[in-house]
Order: structure tokens, then sequence, then C-alpha cells
């Protein structure tokens, strides 16, 4: 199986520094055996710029918890988007289109 390219979007990044630069779309060459993959990362919160630690879950997806020690298991609010969220009707809700 051929090493794939990727093309990467462009995207603000935080440098050490604390200023933020932008990185230009652009493909990456990623070999397959470059060894064990990077699962985790800690990194400021886009919103807050609190501490975040992010994940990466076996599926694909990534989970966002706080970033400070001890607190591993709390998922950061800022880039959380919820339990409460189902397809039903929230009841507290108005119907825009109800006549009145």
């Amino acid at each position: 199986m051929a090493d794939p390219w990727v093309k990467r979007r462009a995207h603000p990044r935080r440098l050490e520094s604390g200023r933020v630069t932008f990185v230009c779309e652009n493909w990456a060459y990623y070999e397959r055996n470059q060894g064990p993959k990077r699962n985790s990362y800690k990194h400021p919160c886009p919103k807050c710029g609190a501490r975040v630690l992010s994940v990466h879950m076996p599926n694909g997806g990534w989970a966002h918890f706080e970033g400070e020690p001890g607190m591993t298991r709390i998922k950061h609010p800022c880039l959380h988007r919820g339990e409460g969220l189902c397809r039903v009707r929230d009841t507290l809700t108005l119907d825009l289109f109800q006549d009145i």
C-alpha cells in the first residue's frame, strides 16, 4: 500500500511565545510506519485560554478535558456540547410557528 498524501486545511496556530500565526492549506506526506502515534496533547483553549488536554479517540474523534493536574476526567465546557442533546423536542422551548 502506498504512503498517503494528506491535504491539511488552513488553520491558526499558537506559538510558544503566545503569538498566533496562520498556516496555509498544504499537502503533507505521512509515512505509514512513523512509530507510535501521539494520542493526546495539551494546548490553550481557543475561546478562554485555559489549559486543555485533547485526547484522540479510537474511532477518529477527539475529546477535550481540563488540562490542570487532577482534573483529567472533567470535559472542558468551551469544547463540550453536552450530554443533554437529543432529537426529541424540548418541552420548554416555544414553537416559532404556533398560532398566537
